[in-house]
């Protein structure tokens, strides 16, 4: 049993991880929003926890050579939080970097890698604001 647990535990993808220690917590927030196209996403944070967690469904199909990138906008400046990739539309995405109260969680479509100058190149297609 120990093991399997073990096992099951390293296998699991961070973002789930993080995504179920967010859901623990006693400050456990979430925000939704539609997508254009009729998807959308959800934002969860904790600031105990310090980690927030994009979950999509519905995100549009984008070239091989472009990748999601997420931001946080703190203060009105852009912070690049990592970047991802959707599998059919959806997606479960950790943002690399500690949540702050009243940041803004984005996403833009970027080069492939992510924005080259480590600014947004395109109007963001997600903006969730966090209280």
């Amino acid at each position: 049993w120990g093991a399997v647990f073990v096992g099951e535990r390293l296998n699991t993808p961070a973002s789930v991880v993080a995504l179920d220690q967010i859901q623990s917590a006693p400050d456990a927030q979430s925000q939704t929003v539609a997508l254009a196209d009729g998807g959308e996403a959800t934002a969860h944070w904790s600031e105990t926890v310090g980690k927030a967690v994009l979950v999509s469904d519905g995100l549009p199909t984008i070239a091989e050579d472009q990748s999601f990138e997420l931001w946080f906008v703190r203060d009105g400046a852009p912070i690049p939080a990592g970047v991802f990739t959707s599998d059919d539309g959806t997606a479960t995405a950790l943002l690399d970097g500690p949540i702050e109260s009243g940041d803004v969680i984005a996403v833009t479509i970027e080069p492939a890698g992510g924005s080259p100058t480590g600014q947004p190149t395109s109007d963001p297609i997600v903006a969730i604001e966090t209280a």
